[in-house]
């Protein structure tokens, strides 16, 4: 089902959620993001993004524009987070 919010159809939040247990290691990058990014951009291109720039506002603000030129179907949302530690 398509969300419509002037009736108020949206798809139940918990078929979206996907959870999983992983190792991290201080320097893991945690991206969080709508299916306006993961929909039409490959991973691959996400990875390359992410691998190839320190500085995550500028990793965002790329990933947006790729996903904006892919034809991203809706709002694009995403939001970075580096682990720190060691």
């Amino acid at each position: 089902m398509q969300p419509n919010l002037a009736r108020g159809k949206t798809r139940s939040a918990e078929r979206l959620l996907e959870s999983r247990v992983e190792a991290t290691a201080p320097g893991d990058i945690f991206l969080v993001c709508s299916d306006g990014l993961w929909g039409p951009v490959p991973e691959g291109q996400i990875a390359g993004i992410l691998t190839a720039h320190r500085d995550l506002g500028l990793a965002a603000s790329l990933l947006v524009d790729l996903a904006n030129e892919h034809g991203g179907p809706d709002n694009v949302t995403c939001v970075l987070a580096r682990l720190g530690g060691g």
